[in-house]
């Protein structure tokens, strides 16, 4: 009889054996497979229960606890990130986490819930974006497009979008400078300004950006402005048949200004204005004939009639001045 209990024992003894040996041989395999934590949580269920590994397998364990460690580290930074909202960062520590462990079940768990958080950020900046276009706010849109870009950089369609409004803020600044130069020319077109209105339109490269609309009130103001020039001109000539001189000189002297070289009235303002000052000459009044004479000369800078007539006004305002002094001397005396 006790020598069949003996067979029994070890017998059992045997098995105990080969269970441990095949539970090793499963640690051994979960690690060398990359699965650290079951092989970590097999080889803690055969600690409990009284047995051990050798030490081949407890070298592989180690490397498995290492690579949980490891993975843990960045696990930990990654919930603190995604607790302080930077998701970004959170989606970076647990991918490195999984380069260390790929097969760390919780870690992916965790990384698709990063990711669903993401695609949530994602689709709300881009309703915001929506929104904030919609409310005519382009700027603000763009502002949530390059946010979300940065959630996901590999997203083209995330990338289109924001060129699409970067074209969109840049015709809205070119239309509010269109009507800038538009209003500005208007407003000096309203007030009977027409140089200035011209000068506005003309500038630069304001024509190219105003396209038809500039082109359309440049006419406008050429038209109003010859129209203004005709009209003083005419009341020019009416005071002076009056004999309403320094009236006649004061239009005359403003349609000169008014007047541009070339054009088809700027002959007839010109002689009128010599005409005009040579009366002003033989009356005596040498300065106002000359400042008709002077004014005439913006027109034609080369008539010969005109530089002459300034050269001998200004001689004798010189002599006139001479004698004046000398005067004043003499008396002095």
């Amino acid at each position: 009889m006790a020598v069949v209990w003996l067979g029994l024992a070890g017998c059992a003894a045997l098995e105990k054996g080969a269970g441990q040996r095949s539970e090793c041989s499963r640690v051994a395999a979960l690690s060398r497979a990359g699965d650290h934590k079951p092989a970590v949580d097999a080889a803690r269920d055969l600690t409990k229960a009284g047995r051990s590994c050798p030490p081949d397998i407890q070298e592989l364990l180690r490397g498995s606890r290492s690579r949980i460690d490891e993975a843990d580290l960045h696990v930990r930074k990654a919930l603190g990130s995604r607790k302080g909202g930077d998701l970004l960062s959170a989606r970076a520590e647990l991918d490195r986490a999984l380069e260390i462990y790929p097969k760390y079940y919780w870690v992916q768990t965790l990384k698709k819930n990063v990711e669903r958080s993401i695609q949530a950020e994602l689709d709300s900046l881009r309703n915001e974006a929506s929104y904030l276009e919609s409310r005519g706010d382009a700027r603000a849109a763009l502002s949530r497009i390059r946010s979300a870009i940065t959630l996901s950089p590999g997203d083209g369609g995330l990338v289109s979008e924001a060129a699409r409004l970067e074209d969109l803020i840049d015709r809205e600044q070119s239309e509010k400078s269109v009507r800038k130069l538009l209003d500005q020319a208007r407003a000096h077109l309203d007030e009977g300004r027409f140089i200035e209105a011209q000068r506005v339109l003309t500038k630069g490269d304001s024509l190219v950006l105003l396209g038809t609309r500039g082109e359309d009130l440049l006419v406008e103001v050429l038209e109003q402005r010859r129209e203004h020039i005709r009209q003083r001109y005419d009341d020019a000539t009416e005071r002076e048949k009056k004999g309403e001189m320094d009236a006649a000189a004061n239009q005359i002297l403003y349609v000169l200004d008014l007047t541009v070289p070339g054009e088809a009235l700027s002959i007839q303002v010109v002689r009128f204005a010599r005409l005009l000052g040579m009366k002003f000459y033989s009356a005596g009044e040498l300065s106002r004939a000359r400042e008709l004479w002077a004014k005439a000369l913006t027109l034609e800078p080369d008539n010969a009639k005109l530089l002459s007539y300034v050269k001998e006004v200004d001689t004798r305002l010189e002599d006139l001045d001479r004698i004046k002094k000398g005067g004043k001397e003499a008396g002095g005396e």
